[in-house]
């Protein structure tokens, strides 16, 4: 195999790679279609690759839930919350020193 074959089949699998990951985090997000759903089922049976992304993903997910499931005096609001919520010394605004 050529170096310009073996470029080819890396950037093919760069790709799927990718949309592999877009395809989980949609699922993990609860907003895959079905055409889509099917698509991962697919490439979650006949790709080891894949299968370890999924596995990195949803380990990452799990994490990032735990992580701000335990913050204490979480903000109202999706984006800013309440900046009244956001007290120093509360964890949640790094302190500022000049």
């Amino acid at each position: 195999m050529d170096s310009d074959q073996k470029n080819g089949l890396e950037q093919a699998n760069d790709s799927l790679l990718d949309e592999a990951e877009a395809l989980i985090w949609a699922l993990l997000d609860d907003s895959i279609e079905s055409a889509n759903l099917k698509r991962l089922e697919s490439l979650l049976q006949e790709n080891e690759q894949v299968r370890q992304r999924y596995i990195s993903c949803v380990q990452m997910h799990a994490d990032l839930n735990q992580h701000f499931a335990e913050l204490p005096n979480m903000p109202s609001s999706p984006v800013l919350g309440s900046l009244g919520d956001l007290q120093p010394g509360t964890g949640m605004i790094p302190p500022v020193f000049e």
